[in-house]
Formats: C-alpha cells, structure tokens, sequence
C-alpha cells in the first residue's frame, strides 16, 4: 500500500504542510497505484476512479502534456530519475500546481519495468509567495515614493526652486550615473542626515558639467 509523505515548503506555517503522495506506474499494463493523498490532488477520494497514464493525462494543463510525456519516455527507456513542476486540473477544474519526481524501477535484466515516485501540490505555497511578492513590490513602490518626495524638499529647501525642478535634479543624476532614481533619492537623504546635502548636490553639479558641459 502507498502512503503519504511529510513535507514542509516556505512560506507555510509551522505545521502546515503541503499534499503529497506517492505512485507506482506499471509500463506493462499502463495502470496506476496512487496514495490517497495523489487521489485528492487530482479531486478524487480513493476508489472513485481507476488511475491509469490515460487518466493522469488528462488531467494535466494542456501546454504541460508534452513535457511530461517526454519525461515519462526517458525514463522508461533509458532508467534513471527525473523531476518536473507543472500543472494539475483537476476533477472540479481547479488548477493545481505540483512537483513530481520519478525513478526507473528495473527487473532482473535490467529493463525497466515501472516507475515510481512522489508528486507534491505546492499550490498553497506559490499563492502565498506571489502575494508576498505583490505585498513587497507595493511596499517597495510607496517606500521609493516617499523617499523621492523627501529629496525633493532637501533640494528645495537648499535651492528654492519647484517641485519639477528638484525633480530634475535628481533625474539628472540618475541617468548620468545610471544609477535608479529611488537610490539617488535614499543618497541624498543620507547625506542631509549626516548635514551633508548642500555638498552632494555641489558634487552631483560639478560632475554634470564634467560630464555635459552644456547641462
């Protein structure tokens, strides 16, 4: 009988962990034996179908169907181990995302005869990063935003001038030195907390003109 397997994957919680399950493909006759929890990731509770290659291909995404058919022909043709994430639809349309690792399993002889190995649903993990993701680059952008707004007023402060025209500034800055905008901001909010800014922005100056003597 085929059983489960523990896991862990980042960013779940302590104790929280993802479905994975183990399977045994028989390349004689092309049928499966699935662990219970492969059954669930596929939408299925055990008995409820027979799983078979024709089966599990079906369930796969459409553009990931040759890939694993591929993989499949390696392996029972030259043995080994191979491994590969993609996508699951499963039986009420949900769309999964799994990693499978396989192996060759040999007779005798030396030919291969099954294949056998685990496939782990990272569906959960992948949604939570990519919000993390989209949290931190929302994050990033506002924390860019503001620091850019405080070099603006250390310049206008310093020089007078307009808003645009301290936001030229620094842009003249950036693409001199090809450095970002936000950066060139965060250096000269460093400087003027160490009282330094009336330097920097003299420096910046002097090399503009170094650099275009028209600036």
């Amino acid at each position: 009988m085929l059983r489960g397997i523990g896991t862990y994957s980042f960013p779940l919680k302590a104790g929280e962990e993802c479905p994975a399950g183990t399977f045994l493909l028989d390349l004689a006759s092309g049928r499966f034996e699935w662990s219970e929890e492969v059954f669930h990731i596929h939408g299925y509770t055990p008995g409820e179908v027979v799983p078979t290659l024709e089966l599990l291909m079906a369930h796969k995404h459409p553009q990931d169907r040759e890939p694993i058919r591929r993989m499949i022909a390696e392996l029972s043709s030259n043995g080994g181990q191979r491994a590969i994430f993609h996508r699951v639809i499963d039986s009420k349309g949900r769309e999964r995302r799994v990693f499978t690792a396989a192996e060759a399993c040999l007779d005798d002889t030396g030919k291969v005869t099954a294949l056998r190995g685990f496939t782990v649903d990272l569906s959960r993990t992948v949604a939570l990063e990519t919000r993390h993701a989209a949290a931190e680059a929302i994050r990033a952008t506002y924390a860019s935003r503001e620091v850019i707004e405080q070099a603006k007023g250390i310049i206008m402060g310093l020089q007078g001038g307009t808003t645009d025209q301290a936001f030229r500034v620094l842009a003249t800055r950036s693409q001199h030195t090809n450095v970002k905008l936000a950066t060139v901001a965060e250096q000269l909010v460093e400087a003027a907390t160490r009282g330094k800014a009336p330097e920097a922005i003299s420096c910046w100056e002097a090399q503009t003109e170094q650099l275009d003597p028209t600036a």
